[in-house]
């Protein structure tokens, strides 16, 4: 009967090998690494780290490039990126920090990101005690009466039109006479705390507060806590936005930062 491997198990040479190699082009950065230097790195003599990079090159992990036709890491590493942070892996990268956040909290917790005008619920984590708060994964709300949507249009550049716009479709007969200036004091609120804030205007009674994680990959998201108004008073509010924070700098995937914030402390977030 076969056995599943561990990391006891000995590795296959050749490939363990191949690895070695990888990872060492892959600290050379972006100048690369020569062969002969590879090899030094690795221990492995020149001939075998030939037949290697060959075989790496052949599956697009490694590439030559530049004048000294350094070797330097290729487009299928990207591509696995990529894949891996597709939008429907969002919620298992995520996972642990929303796990943690629901625990210390004891809130209901939600993952989203935009989808055109509107932020989608990717994930969410119930807290154990009863929480008044109706919500499922799928749903999509407006960027303007979120305070998900409020985070990540504060992480974009400003822009008063694009303000204007998203204010205009949330209210288009204008019922909201202040909707336009509440929204837009939550957006400059949350650039310089570093969290925003939205207290029963999407659903009432209801209050939440949401911090922003950019990516180089354009996907962005948002993580909120959301529980009764009456627990998640102003105070409550700034303690767990500071405590989002705290843990996204701890446990978000290492591809992800957090929006700054003008008036945060970057000595008060945790340490990579």
């Amino acid at each position: 009967m076969e056995t599943e491997p561990t990391s006891e198990t000995p590795p296959v040479t050749s490939l363990d090998r191949a690895l070695v190699v990888l990872e060492t082009v892959a600290d050379a950065g972006p100048e690369g690494m020569a062969l002969g230097e590879i090899a030094a790195r690795t221990g492995i003599n020149k001939g075998s780290v030939h037949r290697l990079l060959r075989g790496l090159a052949h599956r697009e992990y490694v590439m030559r490039d530049g004048d000294d036709r350094n070797y330097v890491l290729g487009e299928a590493l990207r591509r696995i990126v990529r894949t891996f942070g597709a939008e429907e892996n969002l919620p298992l990268l995520f996972r642990p920090l929303l796990l943690e956040l629901s625990r210390r909290t004891e809130e209901l917790v939600h993952l989203g990101m935009l989808d055109g005008r509107r932020v989608v619920y990717l994930d969410k984590i119930e807290p154990e005690r009863s929480v008044r708060v109706w919500s499922r994964i799928g749903r999509r709300a407006h960027i303007a009466s979120t305070a998900l949507g409020r985070a990540l249009v504060a992480a974009a550049p400003p822009s008063d039109s694009l303000l204007a716009s998203y204010v205009e479709e949330a209210d288009p007969e204008g019922r909201h006479a202040t909707l336009a200036e509440r929204f837009r004091a939550a957006v400059d609120s949350a650039r310089t705390l570093g969290w925003a804030v939205e207290n029963e205007e999407n659903e009432p009674g209801i209050a939440c507060v949401g911090v922003a994680l950019t990516s180089g990959t354009g996907q962005d998201v948002a993580i909120s806590v959301t529980g009764p108004a009456d627990r998640m008073t102003g105070d409550r509010l700034d303690e767990v936005g500071a405590l989002v924070r705290q843990l996204a700098g701890d446990l978000a995937p290492e591809e992800y930062t957090l929006a700054p914030a003008t008036g945060w402390r970057p000595q008060d977030e945790g340490a990579r």
